[in-house]
Order: structure tokens, then C-alpha cells, then sequence
């Protein structure tokens, strides 16, 4: 299974110490050049410990960094969204991704809108909570955590849609 991940997830994921799913969950991680920039490169200056890790997963092998040349014009779908968002989707396109990963909702539509599967970071976790890779009470602990965390900008709505619904599949 092939995703494509914005910063938002990895960050998010990095953040919680997570960042071990996506290796469980999909067979290639692929990002964009902007958003390798955006997470590993900035993220090393500002000294965030998830920088390290996607870094390092990054010259092991485990994700993939890829040039993306964008469309010109640009469709209209990427408009609203900023560089690493458009790039994740032009790459989700031309690689057939399974997934996009993005947490932004704006983008999310915008991928909708180019014929991809979103899924944030919530969706992640869903995932690997659905493949046995977490528990229910791990999952819960990870969504209360992101609630808690005004630096990782999910919605305390979509976390208590989430925890509901794991709590009615376990």
C-alpha cells in the first residue's frame, strides 16, 4: 500500500511517538521535497525531537523523499492550499496512492476533488488500532494526548468521533 504524507501527520505522529505505525501500516511512505523542507529541515533548526526521528527514517530508507514537478497551470482544486499540500497531491496522482495522508481540511477537500483518499492523523491512528497495532486504551491515550496538545491543530470533534467509534468496534 502506497500514502503520501504531509507535514501534519508526520509532525503529529512524530510528535506522539507514533511514527513506527506508518512503517506497520503501509508497504511505501512517500513525501514531497516541500514538505521533507517543511518537517525535517525546519524542524531540525527549531530543534523538534519528531525532525530527528522523520530524519532518520528518511536516510534509513523507511520514507521515500521525491521531486515533484507541479502542473502549470495549476487546477483549480489547489488554489486554497499552501505548497506541500498541493505537491502531496500532484505525487498522490502520478504514484496512484492508496492514501494521501493530510490533516489540513481544506486540503482534504482539495484531494477529494483530485480523485484521492485523505486521511489525517486521527485516520492513522484509526487504522492501526483497526489492524490490532494498537489497543483501545492506547488509542484512547493517543487522542486524549492530541486533545490535549492545541500545537498538533486536530479537532477535539473529529478525536471524540474517533474514540467513539473504536469504542463501538472493540
Amino acid at each position: 500500500m502506497i500514502v503520501v504524507s504531509n507535514a501534519g501527520p508526520l509532525i503529529a505522529l512524530g510528535k506522539l511517538g507514533q511514527l513506527g505505525l506508518l512503517l506497520r501500516l503501509y508497504d511505501r511512505i512517500l513525501i514531497p521535497r516541500e514538505v521533507y523542507h517543511e518537517v525535517v529541515v525546519n524542524g531540525l533548526r527549531l530543534g523538534a525531537p519528531d525532525a530527528h526521528a522523520v530524519d532518520f527514517l528518511v536516510r534509513q530508507g523507511s520514507i521515500q523523499v521525491v521531486d515533484v514537478t507541479l502542473p502549470t497551470p495549476l487546477p483549480d482544486w489547489a488554489l486554497p492550499i499552501d505548497a506541500g499540500e498541493v505537491e502531496v497531491i500532484v505525487l498522490g496522482q502520478h504514484r496512484k496512492a492508496d492514501w494521501v495522508l493530510i490533516d489540513n481540511a481544506h486540503a482534504r477537500r482539495a484531494a477529494h476533488q483530485a480523485g484521492l483518499s485523505p486521511k489525517g492523523t486521527v485516520g492513522v491512528l484509526l487504522a492501526a488500532f483497526r489492524q490490532d497495532y494498537l489497543s483501545v486504551r492506547e488509542l484512547e491515550l493517543l487522542i486524549e494526548t492530541i486533545k490535549g496538545r492545541p500545537e498538533l491543530w486536530i479537532s477535539e470533534r473529529l478525536c471524540n468521533q474517533a474514540l467513539a467509534q473504536a469504542r463501538r468496534e472493540a
